[in-house]
């Protein structure tokens, strides 16, 4: 587990509370989905369940019978041969019965080490009575038990839940990180790639690692294309947009998506105190289209287009006199 990156401040909160001997029995992660919330879980509780390293291999493969994992279930029933990983669908919500199935397991002793952890992944996805299982079991914790709630919106959890526990809150990582990261994820990227991934990724290495592979370099060139000369006669965001319209560019489209507001916005840090209004305006109806985009499903050509004059619009407004 030594090969984790970024979230210092985070992990300095934690091991100093583990160091102190007065460790909090319940942990909520907080921060963006994809941020690397369930691989610090992992790594929290192998130090504390694996102190010593001893059982690393088994805790990799997640077999190691004092860290236990709570997420939603398949939504069909593996067969003999399956792989859980190769699973795509799965229920909505981690459901009751799954959390009281967890609770009769705390009855029993450790395995392995004096300390259990249960990971819940996530806390979000728990349906209202696992919520109030859950809070049963942080209320009155068993001896040398230890929760992680990883929450990728933690102000819906229950309140009595939150007060039970101590948060950790998650930032973007840096551009240094998110490249190792993503290196380490998939060291046969190219470098235009990666740079491109960085930038989609915001932070996240979760949500770039989405993206990989769709040749993201090409709508980013064809958005500065349209940011910087202004598109005058519509033929770059036409070109564009019948691109991205296709059902099997959904996966291009969505990154589009969520790339053109902080394209609009890292220009808009670039430019001179008098079009900084535009900029953010800009910006502020960028994401508001891209939002409404993927709920209301709606016409990707109209979207595409829409979203490329948004970018024009930047040109032809610091082009003024």
């Amino acid at each position: 587990m030594n090969d984790y990156v970024g979230h210092d401040k985070a992990w300095r909160q934690f091991a100093t509370a583990c160091d102190s001997d007065k460790i909090h029995h319940g942990w909520i992660l907080a921060g963006p989905r994809g941020i690397g919330k369930s691989a610090f879980a992992l790594r929290a509780a192998a130090m504390l369940v694996d102190p010593e390293n001893a059982y690393a291999s088994m805790i990799a493969r997640g077999s190691h019978p004092d860290i236990l994992s709570v997420k939603r279930l398949p939504k069909e029933p593996l067969k003999e041969d399956d792989d859980i990983d190769d699973v795509t669908e799965f229920k909505r919500s981690i459901t009751v019965d799954q959390i009281r199935g967890l609770q009769q397991s705390l009855t029993t002793r450790p395995g392995l080490s004096n300390r259990r952890a249960i990971i819940i992944d996530s806390a979000d996805d728990l349906e209202r009575g696992g919520a109030n299982a859950l809070l049963k079991s942080l209320e009155e914790p068993p001896v040398g038990t230890f929760f992680f709630l990883i929450s990728h919106a933690s102000d819906r959890l229950l309140p009595t839940i939150r007060s039970r526990c101590q948060i950790l809150r998650f930032e973007p990582l840096s551009d240094a990180d998110m490249i190792d990261v993503l290196q380490r994820a998939a060291p046969e990227v190219s470098t235009n790639e990666l740079q491109a991934l960085v930038r989609l990724g915001n932070g996240t290495p979760g949500q770039a690692l989405d993206f990989l592979g769709l040749d993201l370099q090409e709508i980013e060139d064809a958005m500065l294309s349209i940011l910087r000369t202004g598109d005058r006669d519509n033929a770059l965001r036409t070109d564009l947009a019948d691109k991205l319209a296709l059902k099997a560019a959904q996966p291009r489209y969505e990154a589009f998506l969520r790339r053109a507001p902080s394209l609009i916005a890292e220009y808009t840090r670039k430019v001179d105190a008098t079009q900084v209004h535009h900029g953010v305006t800009a910006w502020e109806a960028a994401s508001g289209l891209a939002a409404r985009a993927i709920a209301l499903s709606l016409d990707k050509q109209s979207v595409v287009f829409q979203m490329g004059s948004l970018l024009a619009s930047i040109q032809a407004h610091t082009a003024r006199p």
